[in-house]
């Protein structure tokens, strides 16, 4: 599997080879923000729940900035923050606020979404309505989305690190079996 992911994902070459892209070679050139190690993904994967819960089309955006000052997998960060989407993010919102509201000892009051009852070619007017939405629920919803981008992260990354670990130790297993036998 690494072997197959290793021949299709992108590597720093395909940024320095790029004459359009060679302008970043200085802050996307490091291997390490590319190579499929298990500290680098773990943290890619923190990154991408952290900047997963951000509203708005600059989750992968956001992903890329940190990850690299960080030396995460670019590419695990942006393929994290897919985690939200359409239907996933009013439930996550709507955690973040109950634990928010858990943590700040305030009643949890009616924290369902406006109607969204917009034709799909007007999608655009559904923006606003959710921002007055998020808006409206306030320093409860920050200490809440605080909280769940910390324990998501965390989270993140050490269930990646096991995962990591238990699949390493099986095909170890497996090679020894194949050797003794």
């Amino acid at each position: 599997m690494k072997r197959y992911l290793r021949d299709k994902l992108p590597k720093a070459s395909s940024i320095t080879g790029n004459k359009y892209l060679r302008f970043l070679t200085p802050w996307l050139g490091h291997p390490r923000l590319w190579h499929m190690h298990r500290r680098s993904v773990a943290l890619g994967v923190a990154v991408g729940l952290v900047t997963g819960l951000i509203p708005g089309p600059v989750q992968m955006l956001l992903a890329v900035l940190i990850a690299i000052p960080l030396r995460a997998n670019v590419i695990v960060a942006c393929a994290t923050t897919l985690y939200t989407n359409p239907f996933t993010f009013i439930p996550l919102y709507i955690l973040a606020y109950t634990i928010g509201a858990l943590v700040t000892g305030e009643p949890v009051g009616n924290v369902m979404p406006p109607d969204f009852s917009v034709p799909w070619l007007e999608f655009w007017k559904v923006v606003p309505l959710m921002f007055d939405w998020i808006v409206s629920l306030g320093r409860t919803l920050l200490i809440g989305l605080a909280l769940q981008c910390t324990i998501f992260a965390v989270g993140g990354y050490v269930v990646t690190m096991i995962l990591w670990r238990c699949i390493v130790s099986g095909m170890w297993r497996r090679r020894k079996l194949k050797r003794q036998h």
